[in-house]
């Protein structure tokens, strides 16, 4: 699924950016987490900063407004906060495009869902 993004990237001038809180989701410990490492060579990871948290705090927070379902939103929130920061054009790839797409409707960062 992030094969061809890595391709992509590794054959123009596209840069694959990680949310260092992807990395608390994505890992757990076990020897799975070294395919996660290797992809995330090819990766720049991005500092969870104290505005990338006060900012995601509040895209969390018009997102909660708005949903009918209750759900902790925060890992997203970080990742939609931390996308804003980034140079346009901005995609987001994830296996979860709903949730992010509400984040950043506002914005002009592109959502794009992986297929698991």
């Amino acid at each position: 699924m992030m094969q061809p993004w890595l391709e992509l990237a590794r054959q123009s001038d596209f840069v694959l950016y990680v949310s260092a809180a992807t990395l608390a989701e994505v890992t757990d410990g076990s020897a799975r987490d070294a395919l996660v490492r290797r992809i995330v060579k090819a990766m720049r990871v991005v500092p969870v900063t104290a505005e990338i948290g006060y900012s995601a705090g509040g895209l969390r927070h018009v997102a909660a407004m708005t949903r009918r379902k209750a759900r902790d939103l925060t890992v997203d929130a970080v990742v939609a906060a931390t996308a804003v920061t980034l140079p346009p054009p901005t995609i987001v790839l994830t296996s979860d495009p709903d949730d992010l797409r509400l984040l950043l409707q506002d914005t002009q960062v592109r959502v794009e869902g992986l297929n698991p």
